[in-house]
């Protein structure tokens, strides 16, 4: 089993990963529905590089934050999670991706790659003063809403 690290910043060698993971993904399927509305709603996803490496922005939304799940061993970007803090005690993830072998039914499902990607969005979340709540606009009802 690959041990996993969390990361604000890509470097820039790892885009193709990125976008792999984030617009190529064979797992979208399951959430097209929940993806669309998100991208009418805030605008769609965008890979930049802001001088310090690769993070998503996503429309005109500032201060949108990135947490990107990387393969320790390989350094391989394998998903990313794309938030915001949507109000006072809000944060939103917009966007999740995972790269397939650690979704559901691939041969890293084993390491539990969602459930600690969004504990580490959640962990990230505590530490800004007044944030009391984590929704996951699209992901099934179990990651909907999470009390902080």
């Amino acid at each position: 089993m690959q041990g996993i690290e969390f990361t604000s910043r890509l470097p820039r060698h790892k885009r193709h990963a990125l976008e792999r993971i984030l617009f190529f993904n064979g797992c979208q399927d399951r959430f097209a529905r929940g993806i669309v509305d998100v991208i009418d709603k805030y605008g769609p996803p965008e890979i930049v590089d802001d001088g310090e490496g690769l993070r998503v922005r996503v429309g005109n939304l500032p201060d949108v934050q990135c947490l990107f799940a990387v393969e320790t061993l390989t350094a391989r970007p394998v998903g990313v999670a794309v938030y915001n803090r949507a109000d006072l005690e809000h944060v939103t993830v917009l966007h999740l991706g995972m790269s397939e072998d650690y979704c559901t039914g691939g041969m890293n499902d084993d390491v539990g790659l969602l459930l600690r990607l969004m504990g580490e969005v959640r962990r990230s979340s505590r530490r800004m003063k007044g944030v009391r709540r984590l929704e996951v606009l699209y992901g099934g009802q179990r990651l909907r809403a999470v009390a902080l």
